[in-house]
């Protein structure tokens, strides 16, 4: 993972700015008359009128509070430590998609390769407690959109989201996570080894929220806004009718985007955000080919995709991943017995038991018993 300079002076003003969670244009308007964050920064520690009064009293504590040099070097260290950069609007990384959406963020942090938001991308969202024929579903279209070059971006979370970043993996193209809190931490944290592979892989990892900022509820529609706006259109996966995925839907649509939506079992709860999205419009599908025509990417190969610097091949096995799986060649184990016989501790075991389970190499039997897939 790349170091962010303990120099880049910038960056750790950049992070304070967004700390605060003002509205996007807010903080471009601020950053426009100030040239910089460094800049807003020393006149707004001294207080100048011209640095304080388009701001609401609310933000002003929050800049005052995340200011002193204490919560600086906070910024500072957790942005080197992580290998976190930062992406401002006027930067030439910054994605002109993102820039057409209302309330784009004015700045992005970053870990991982920059160049993968350049890849066609499309959206996939749904459930965090989806069925495991919709994860099965999800991870094997994420695949096969993937083979044909496009990046898949979710939120990291766990069920659909997960399913989704896996597949996309498999097919060997990097995909785009967006979180809802800093990049110095990880959420859900059984997920931390997704995070891993996503940027071994060439992928990247993005959030409007700097160092040290918890994932709070609300921060979750208010991220899914990033999802679509970068996507050239979003695949809904397996939703209730009420959701966060469904927070997504309705960015993508206010956004101009198309939405397809995976028919699921009509007889199911998990899919009624699905079919209510399918009588209202939503475009229906059954396979990767039907979006890909859909878009007129089928035939029109993509200039960026799995031959890109940013595309790294896909490893068969994670070190975790393979400790695992040799421990299963014998038969079925439970739980405990897979701790004792890889010495791994618990939350990596648990991450490491759902990436192959997405992955279709190990199933899960009742009692917290697990063998390789049949």
């Amino acid at each position: 993972m790349s170091k962010v300079s303990s120099n880049n002076g910038a960056a750790v003003y950049e992070a304070w700015l967004a700390s605060a969670c003002m509205p996007g244009d807010l903080t471009q308007s601020l950053l426009s008359t100030f040239k910089d964050a460094e800049r807003f920064y020393h006149a707004f520690s001294k207080n100048e009128e011209d640095s304080r009064n388009k701001i609401p009293p609310r933000f002003i504590r929050l800049l005052e509070t995340n200011g002193s040099n204490e919560k600086l070097r906070f910024f500072e260290q957790a942005m080197n430590k992580h290998g976190i950069g930062v992406i401002r609007y006027d930067d030439p990384r910054y994605p002109e998609t993102l820039k057409r959406i209302p309330d784009p963020p004015a700045i992005l942090f970053y870990q991982g390769e920059a160049a993968c938001l350049r890849q066609r991308s499309l959206g996939m969202v749904g459930s965090r407690a989806a069925s495991y024929n919709g994860q099965k579903a999800a991870r094997k279209l994420a695949a096969d959109l993937s083979r044909y070059g496009v990046s898949i971006i979710s939120g990291m979370a766990c069920g659909i989201d997960a399913a989704s970043h896996m597949g996309c993996l498999e097919g060997g193209s990097p995909t785009v996570a967006v979180t809802a809190c800093g990049l110095d931490s990880v959420y859900p944290r059984d997920n931390e080894g997704l995070r891993d592979r996503i940027l071994k892989e060439g992928g990247i990892i993005l959030s409007e929220y700097a160092p040290g900022e918890r994932p709070l509820g609300w921060h979750f529609p208010v991220r899914n806004r990033i999802i679509t706006g970068l996507s050239r259109a979003l695949i809904l996966m397996e939703s209730r009718i009420r959701s966060g995925s469904m927070t997504s839907v309705q960015h993508a649509l206010d956004q101009g985007k198309d939405v397809f939506v995976y028919p699921g079992d009509p007889g199911s709860e998990q899919f009624e955000g699905n079919h209510r999205l399918l009588r209202e419009g939503g475009i229906y599908f059954t396979s990767a080919t039907d979006i890909l025509e859909d878009l007129g990417w089928l035939d029109n190969p993509p200039s960026v995709g799995q031959n890109s610097d940013c595309a790294v091949k896909t490893e068969s096995a994670s070190p975790a991943e393979a400790a695992v799986l040799n421990a299963l060649k014998p038969g079925t184990l439970s739980f405990e017995q897979l701790l004792d016989a890889t010495g791994m501790l618990p939350g990596e075991m648990m991450s490491t038991l759902t990436i192959l389970q997405i992955s279709g190499r190990i199933e899960a039997l009742p009692g917290k018993q697990y063998q390789m897939k049949q």
